[in-house]
């Protein structure tokens, strides 16, 4: 191998997986979620959407979408706060009229459907809808399940659950380093 054989190679390989890496994140921002879908509606702007991978269960689609769950202490499993709202004791339950209600819809519903059983308990699936809503309970989400399911996730969810993994490109670049490593120690032997 040439003096200048092996630093070239590993110059194109660097050069490579950025790109690889560049192409990979650039295509995750526009992608829609491909396992579950999670819309948040505090009532106080827009309602957030995030993307969960797989989640067992609906409190730990919040969580894998991009939001702070902070469940009631005196009965695990009810959600007290997402992403801190409300500013509240999560000690007892909340009050009815100010508490977080739980929706669901499968892909192609046109409606909310109000869940019957806790976050805690029902396991969504890939093409699945979890909605969140604070108020009274009687309202569903302000984003109907065909919006949320068109609508881009969260960047944070983006992040997490659709770009290429860091560790290869740490892996690669590592590599390339390890080869100029060799290649010097080489070069400097011959010297």
């Amino acid at each position: 191998m040439t003096d200048r054989a092996l630093p070239t190679g590993a110059a194109a390989v660097i050069a490579v997986a950025a790109a690889l890496a560049w192409a990979g994140s650039a295509a995750a921002h526009d992608a829609h979620c491909h396992g579950v879908t999670v819309v948040v509606d505090s009532g106080q702007g827009a309602p957030a959407v995030g993307c969960a991978d797989d989640p067992a269960s609906g409190i730990e689609a919040l969580a894998q979408a991009g939001f702070t769950v902070t469940e009631v202490t005196s009965f695990p499993g009810a959600v007290c706060r997402i992403d801190d709202h409300p500013e509240t004791e999560c000690g007892p339950m909340p009050p009815a009229d100010a508490s977080w209600s739980y929706w669901y819809a499968d892909t192609g519903d046109d409606e909310w459907t109000y869940a019957s059983v806790g976050a805690g308990v029902r396991d969504p699936d890939e093409g699945d809808l979890e909605g969140w809503a604070f108020g009274n309970g009687s309202g569903a989400p302000g984003l109907a399940p065909d919006e949320a399911a068109a609508a881009e996730p969260r960047p944070e969810a983006d992040l997490e659950s659709s770009s290429p993994p860091t560790w290869v490109l740490a892996v690669v670049i590592l590599a390339a380093i390890g080869a100029l490593v060799i290649w010097r120690a080489r070069r400097d032997r011959r010297a």
